[in-house]
């Protein structure tokens, strides 16, 4: 989970200061049935390791029977004490990360995945993974490089060093400054933890010609020697020093001795493998019994880590010096002092980047010896993600997936490659499209076929996030190039120390959701939604994702917000399909170019763009030259790209000189800014989907050499539109639901000169799943000939081996025939549709509320809730919080009404049933039969089945969140032995409002008239 949490957190801090290999191969299933592997993961939170057993085994079993492929067990520990630390009553110690209670719980867990044949990932430290307990002297936990400045002083000749006796020096540097400047920070929204946020910092320019290492000069007291020749006013001393930082994964108190978990856990080093070896050491010394390493052989599927919120000065690790000589081949210590600001968590302290910011008068010189720095880090935190890979595939037979480097100052590409299941998250990225693509084109690249997600993790939206806000996020997600969803989260639901009912409740209800029982939709909408994800993700890892293009941009550290890079609409508005890489990437084995294609067994690449503020490097702009010469079409957009710097790339003449060879190379092509999409025709390069809409549509496009199928993905974002979608293909195209899992040949396209264009009209929010394969699909009825043109009257298709093609045709009021046109030239004249019944809608309703409230003991959190009905007759369909009885409920809300048919379906007379407005899920029963699964963005289903002529029985079910309930309580509840950290937002603030709920709008009936058109 990204550091949102801790500027949410500071600002209800800021106002009460205020006021005061490895996975089982188990094959991906089917759609309409997707394999455990497939299906999205819930994030399980366990308070602490002395939670009962059989409530852990229970939620697991909760969690198979809503849809999930498995859980991620992760040890909470109120996000490692962060959050109120230990509650009164418990034990981190006996109860710790890899204590006996431990290994009992997850051997638990992992027999009860067994039992309910899901899957297992497991955190590999409490919290968020990115420690484990250890000995304080341990070489393995986090280092950090703590610096401190001073002006040398007037008329001395003896001095102590700043910071003497902080930990070993690394470093003493003299230095003039040129020019000083006080610059504002901000207002410190960014702070993280108790230090609090600098208002300011001092800003150093100095003069390059006067570094000097000074470190031999150092007494072995810290005393140096103040040459006379220093004018002293102008001349600073820097000192640096390495030290363990004793930061914790998990804080625990305890004076007891006798074990290591006394410690907690302490962050490890992520710079090396060092830190690695700390982190399997402790699962090999204290975890893994032979019954769980077996378990894990059976269910077990990543070895998992958060995203970095780890806290230090100057992000160090003692080789670092060494290894950067190596590399470039000079020492670091001189140029210690332009590393003082901005080297840290670039998120979590965003507003403490260091106290004096020194740089040199040319920037180019200062980024030189940053990037490098910068370098070194990342080869480091590469060989910490490479050991334990190792380690995770070959001795456990796990696979590794981690929330790659993003908050560090690091271009998280660079790494991407290196885990198996790279992953980001809904928080940080803001369900941002351009930003996912960001994070997707390195991992895809490298031919990895799953981009995780830990998804829905949404600012105080506790209990009251609704499914088709859940579903929108991934739809993002997935138009982004995600295919695997972790939810954020399900909650351990049994009793806990000092918390009472709906039970334990991660991140104190600052944050969404909590997936569980104790909701409403648990399996009363949620389980289908888990439906639809599951075949979206089927879908989107079959065979290889391909991109039409990619843009090439060097980032010295990733933004940490991912914000959007290119903000034009061309290449979307013609359905080009692009992603991002780094000039790093192109090192990879994968990164080469055949027959003008780049990464043509993977990506499929066909054209690289470089914008003007795109940063390159000498290297790259090498790499491009010879992948245009080998005829890969590349596109310089807007002006002359950024110089990246490093030590040993030829300097800025080189790459000037590189970057106009590369400018008038045959395949290369300039254009303005925001005309890439007419440089790229110009080019002869074309999309794999050509888009024509009045919205905006994302898509993504696949293809499986195996089983000779493509599959595009369309997401509507935005507005509900209508347009078309053209392919160069000849093979045959189905249309997918995966909110059905039915599949059916599509039957309304045109062919032309090896072109099939399709026409679509999405909702918003909507997606659709088409498929192209060779050849027909199994069981699947497909005709010989298909419709080219259509009356405007059509609200669907029904297809079969025994009736074919069969049009439902909607009442018009246009009295005048119409006709199919065929693709054999044919015709099928439709009979006159203002003889076909009018939509009507369903007036006068029963509402049964089925009320969730508290238990008449609040303290037993263990209980799902207390139930008890009312009821409620209306004349329209309005929000419970407009119904007075209702306006603090929650739970379920059961619709019946009655119609009356008198059309025979036999006729060929049936109908839809469409909700103008689904704020959360609906299920439906006609005649006591469940309709499919409804679509929340069309909120339309085909009924006709299900009538009978006379009286007709509708009722619809439909869950509330929780939260207007929770809300009218608020008071009441505890968590951890405490009011929730919401209170104290809420007491300056008031809490979040009461949320809409229940069936609202309209419910119409739509009849229709059965066409068949004889193919």
């Amino acid at each position: 989970m990204g550091t949102t949490l801790f500027q949410y957190l500071a600002v209800v801090a800021a106002l009460l200061i205020v006021s005061t290999a490895a996975t089982p191969n188990n094959g991906d299933g089917t759609f309409k049935n997707p394999s455990a592997q497939v299906r999205p993961f819930f994030r399980y939170w366990l308070p602490d390791a002395s939670v009962d057993p059989t409530v852990v085994a229970s939620d697991i079993r909760a969690a198979a029977e809503v849809g999930a492929g498995g859980i991620e067990f992760a040890a909470y520990f109120g996000y490692g004490g962060e959050i109120g630390g230990s509650p009164p009553g418990s034990d981190w110690v006996t109860y710790g990360f890899g204590s006996v209670p431990f290994q009992h719980l997850l051997q638990v867990a992992l027999e009860a995945a067994k039992e309910n044949r899901i899957l297992v990932d497991v955190a590999l430290g409490p919290n968020q993974g990115q420690g484990v307990p250890a000995s304080s002297d341990d070489d393995g936990i986090q280092w950090d490089l703590v610096p401190f400045v001073q002006p040398v002083p007037v008329n001395q000749t003896r001095e102590r060093i700043p910071g003497w006796g902080e930990g070993e020096l690394v470093a003493c540097v003299l230095a003039s400054a040129e020019k000083k400047t006080n610059v504002s920070l901000g207002d410190g929204s960014g702070s993280l933890g108790a230090t609090p946020p600098q208002g300011s910092y001092l800003e150093l320019v100095l003069d390059e010609t006067s570094l000097q290492d000074i470190t031999h000069n150092v007494s072995p007291d810290g005393i140096f020697e103040i040459p006379l020749s220093l004018s002293s006013h102008d001349f600073y001393v820097f000192s640096f020093y390495q030290k363990r930082t004793l930061h914790k994964a998990l804080e625990v108190k305890s004076n007891r001795t006798d074990t290591i978990l006394a410690n907690g856990s302490f962050v490890v080093d992520h710079f090396s493998k060092e830190g690695a070896r700390t982190v399997i050491d402790y699962w090999n010394d204290h975890i893994l019994t032979e019954e769980i390493r077996q378990l894990l052989g059976d269910v077990g599927n990543y070895g998992w880590e958060d995203s970095m919120e780890i806290r230090s000065n100057i992000s160090w690790t003692p080789k670092l010096p060494d290894v950067l000589y190596d590399k470039f081949g000079y020492h670091i210590g001189k140029y210690l002092p332009l590393l003082m600001f901005g080297q840290n968590n670039i998120m979590a302290q965003t507003s403490n980047p260091g106290v004096v910011k020194a740089v040199f008068k040319n920037n180019q010189t200062t980024d030189r010896y940053i990037n490098d720095y910068r370098s070194v880090l990342a080869d480091g935190y590469g060989n910490y993600l490479t050991t334990l890979r190792g380690w995770l595939n070959q001795d456990l037979g796990l696979q590794y997936s981690t929330q790659v480097s993003y908050n560090l100052p690091l271009d998280a590409s660079t790494n991407i490659p290196l885990v198996d299941a790279p992953e980001c998250e809904s928080l940080q990225w803001k369900d941002n499209i351009d930003g996912y693509r960001q994070f997707t084109g390195a991992a895809y690249l490298a031919g990895k076929n799953i981009v995780s997600n830990e998804m829905g993790a949404v600012m105080s939206r506790a209990y009251s996030l609704t499914i088709p806000e859940l579903l929108q996020s991934v739809n993002k997600a997935f138009a982004g190039g995600i295919n695997r969803v972790v939810l954020h989260g399900q909650p351990y639901s049994g009793d806990y120390y000092g918390t009472t009912w709906p039970g334990s409740t991660p991140f104190q209800y600052l944050f969404a959701d909590m997936y569980s029982p104790k909701q409403p939709s648990w399996m009363h909408g949620l389980d289908e939604a888990m439906g639809y994800i599951s075949r979206m993700q089927f879908v989107l890892r079959q065979g290889i994702p391909k991109f039409d293009v990619a843009f090439l941009n060097k980032d010295s550290a990733t933004d940490p917000y991912w914000a959007t890079k290119y903000g034009r609409d061309d290449l979307l508005d013609a359905g080009y399909l692009y992603t991002y890489l780094s000039p790093d990437n192109l090192e990879l084995p994968e990164a080469s170019v055949d027959n003008g294609i780049f990464a043509s067994q993977g990506p499929g690449i066909k054209a690289i763009i470089v914008t003007h503020d795109a940063n390159m490097t000498v290297s790259a702009i090498q790499r491009l030259k010879d992948y245009a010469a080998k005829g890969l079409p590349v596109i310089l957009s807007g002006g002359s790209a950024q110089y990246y710097p490093t030590s040993n790339d030829g300097g800025v003449e080189a790459f000037r000189t590189g970057l106009q060879e590369l400018a008038n190379a045959k395949s290369v092509r300039t254009t303005g800014s925001g005309n890439i999409a007419k440089a790229l025709v110009s080019h002869g390069v074309s999309p794999r989907i050509r888009v024509q809409t009045n919205g905006t549509w994302h898509t993504a496009w696949r293809e499986d050499k195996d089983t000779q199928v493509d599959y595009a993905f369309i997401f509507c974002d935005g507005s509900g539109s209508h347009g078309k979608i053209g392919v160069t293909t000849d093979k045959i195209p189905h249309l997918f639901n995966a909110w059905t899992g039915e599949r059916e040949p599509l039957v309304h396209y045109k062919r032309h000169a090896g072109d099939i264009v399709i026409p679509l009209t999405l909702k918003a929010n909507q997606t659709t799943i088409l498929a192209f394969s060779a050849q027909c699909l199994d069981d699947i009825y497909t005709p010989s000939i298909h419709i080219e043109s259509a009356p405007n009257s059509v609200l669907g298709y029904h297809l079969d081996h025994e009736g074919g093609v069969v049009a439902q045709l909607a009442h018009t009021s246009n009295k005048t025939a119409h006709k199919f046109i065929l693709s054999d030239n044919s015709t099928r004249t439709i009979p006159k549709t203002s003889v076909i019944p009018r939509s009507f809608s369903i007036r006068n309703w029963k509402l049964t509320a089925e009320r969730w409230e508290a238990p008449g003991n609040i303290q037993n959190a263990s209980t799902i809730a207390s139930f008890r009905n009312t009821a409620h007759h209306l004349t329209s369909l309005i929000s419970w919080t407009e119904i007075p009885a209702l306006v603090n409920a929650s739970g379920i809300g059961h619709y019946s009404s009655q119609f009356t048919w008198d059309h025979g379906y036999q006729n060929g007379i049936g109908a839809y049933i469409t909700f103008s407005h689904i704020l959360h899920a609906v299920q439906v029963f006609v005649n006591g039969e469940k309709v499919a699964p409804i679509d929340p963005t069309t909120g339309t289903a085909d009924i006709g089945a299900y009538l009978r002529n006379g009286e007709n029985e509708l009722l619809v079910v439909v869950p509330t969140t929780m939260w207007n309930n929770l809300r009218s309580i608020f008071p009441k509840i505890t968590e951890s032995g405490a009011p929730p950290k919401l209170s104290q937002l809420a007491a300056l603030m008031g809490l979040p409002d009461i949320v809409p709920n229940g069936l609202v709008g309209e419910v119409s009936i739509t009849p229709y008239l059965s066409f068949a058109l004889g193919i």
